[in-house]
Parts: C-alpha cells; structure tokens; sequence
C-alpha cells in the first residue's frame, strides 16, 4: 500500500534549497517501509539535448549538515535530453526515516553533477511540478483487523472481503504515480433475518426478498497521475473503497 506524504518547501544549506516531506495523518505511528522513490522534475535547456548528468540526494540533519547518501541516478543523452521527471530509489533513507519514527520531516538536498547551469531542478513552486515522494509500506494486517472483515467473521456471515486492485498488473502505472494500487475490497456472504430488526423483517417479508449483504459504508481514493503537459494532477475519487458491509 501507499502512504500520502506531503511536501515542504525547506531551508537552504551553503545556498541550495532543502525539501522535506511528511506523513500525513492517516499514517502509522509504526510503520515497515518497502520502497520509496524521489521524483525532482528537471528542466534542460534545447540546445542540450545529448547532455548527461547526475542526481544526487543526500539526507540533511536538522538544518545545518548533510548526511548520509539518500539516492543517484544518471540522466540525459536521450532524445529528450534528460528533461522531465528523474526519479530517484530512496529507500534505505526513508527506512531509516520511519526507524527513527518519522516524527520529523525527511530533509533532503538534491545535487547535480554535470548540469553546467543547463539543467533547472524544480525544487518548489506549483503542485503539478513539485518533487514527490512515494512511499510503499507493508500493511500490518494484524493491527487493522476488525471484526467486520471475513477473515474474522462467523463462516457464511456477511463481511468485507479484502480485493487489491494492482494498476501495473491492468498496465495503468505509465500515467499513474501513485498509489501502485489499492484495496477495493466487496462484501460477501448470507443475512441471517433473525438478526435484523424487526421493521427491516416486516419490510422484507411485505416485498418478497431477504436482506442482502451490502456496503453501508465507503472511503475515497486519493490518486495522483500525470495528465496533459505531463502535469501531475491529483485528485480525490469518492466512494472507491468498501470500508464496511452490513444487512441494510
């Protein structure tokens, strides 16, 4: 699963702008991280369109000194001559991050090698060209387990069965950033009438049928995906997971 992390605009240290992240409220206090990927999106010039050059980006303790390596990668000699979004593996600096609690924000500080003032690092400025920070956990079943879910329910009896829908299985993860995918989840299983109330038994025997096994309560998707002009838009999907099922 996906975690929203939410962007800062930081200090600067010896002159280059810091950026920093962090959770947002629906986030564990404990957390196991499986992968983290920076994207900083670069703007070359034209006339540099064989140019190649290196990302770097390196933790930031506090304000005031760099830290550890957080991720490289090596861009450009392409067609299109390294503009666009880079992306950078980040994980072993966001695990220690949430080792660490991950109380504070994450402080990076993106270098460049080789952009010879070519090459414009979009550290700020507008959502749609702002750096991101995807962030995958391991979801710990063993806490988010409720009674509501078929794997704790009475055999038969109606529950919520977990669904994951994978966006790179369906081949939607070219122009979806994030998440990877989500859990969709339905509803499944038999309404016992003898357990409903007595208006819904009457209401049901009066129109021919029995109460069916439903969702009574759903949550929206966050999703964040690259629209025209490989601006990334992000946008709130009402009622796309099924968070609780019942006999209405």
């Amino acid at each position: 699963m996906s975690l929203k992390v939410d962007f800062f605009a930081g200090e600067t240290l010896n002159g280059q702008r810091l950026i920093e992240f962090r959770l947002g409220q629906e986030a564990e206090s404990e957390m196991s991280v499986a992968g983290a990927e920076l994207m900083v999106r670069a703007e070359a010039s034209p006339r540099a369109r064989r140019l190649r050059y290196t990302l770097w980006a390196f933790t930031v303790r506090g304000n005031s000194s760099v830290g550890e390596l957080a991720g490289a990668t090596v861009a450009g000699g392409g067609r299109n001559g390294g503009r666009g979004w880079q992306r950078l593996d980040v994980t072993d600096a966001a695990r220690r991050w949430a080792a660490n609690g991950a109380h504070g924000p994450l402080r990076l500080l993106v270098d460049c090698s080789g952009c010879g003032g070519r090459v414009r690092l979009r550290l700020g400025g507008g959502a749609a060209a702002r750096p991101l920070l995807r962030l995958r956990v391991r979801p710990r079943r063993a806490r988010s387990r409720r009674a509501l879910d078929c794997d704790a329910a009475a055999s038969g009896s109606c529950c919520r069965q977990t669904y994951y829908v994978s966006f790179r299985a369906l081949g939607w993860d070219s122009w979806i950033v994030a998440p990877e995918g989500y859990y969709a989840n339905y509803c499944r299983g038999a309404c016992d009438p003898l357990n409903s109330y007595h208006s819904q038994i009457v209401e049901a025997a009066a129109l021919g049928r029995s109460t069916c096994c439903a969702p009574v309560r759903f949550s929206a998707l966050s999703l964040i995906y690259f629209g025209d002009d490989a601006n990334i838009i992000k946008r709130d999907l009402p009622e796309m997971v099924v968070e609780e099922c019942d006999c209405p």
